[in-house]
């Protein structure tokens, strides 16, 4: 598939990726091609966590859900739906969105529950580029109306981090 960008479009729409990427926790892989870097020691990750007791106890379980609620995030967040079993993937920080589904569109948003949508697709779709998107009360679910299209149930898969 080829791509085409306007002129001044492309700019934007890097920054889009690269800010998806960044809140989704993905990082780019340019250079090593599958190949792994030599581990000279084990990292954290393969540690177990030190125990917080000294007596015989049982440590404390840890979470790994995050200790803020979605709701007090506002929409700020990656968020994933499936359209016909495509996978639609929105990320929303600081005024900027991010949309992959089988485009790749990138915009703003304005508001914090109540949000109004408007990106621009690298490849001229125009199915989801202007829309109006609520945030449900547990601030889990996000629910955008495409204006002209579908309406896309979104399901909060991570939280921006600082």
């Amino acid at each position: 598939m080829r791509c085409r960008s306007r002129t001044g479009a492309g700019a934007g729409i890097a920054v889009v990726v690269v800010a998806t990427l960044a809140l989704s926790g993905c990082s780019s892989d340019s250079g090593s091609q599958g190949k792994k870097a030599p581990s000279t020691s084990a990292s954290s990750a393969d540690q177990p966590a030190p125990s917080a007791t000294t007596s015989g106890a049982a440590p404390a379980t840890v979470s790994s859900s995050p200790t803020t609620s979605g709701a007090a995030q506002g929409v700020e967040g990656v968020w994933l739906a499936t359209d016909g079993g495509t996978k639609v993937q929105l990320v929303l920080g600081k005024g900027k969105a991010g949309l992959t589904s089988s485009s790749l569109c990138g915009g703003s948003y304005t508001g914090k529950s109540d949000i109004a949508l408007t990106l621009t697709c690298m490849d001229g779709n125009k199915e989801r580029t202007s829309g109006h998107g609520a945030l449900a009360a547990d601030g889990n679910t996000l629910t955008v109306q495409w204006s002209g299209g579908p309406t896309d149930t979104f399901s909060r898969t991570g939280l921006p981090s600082n």
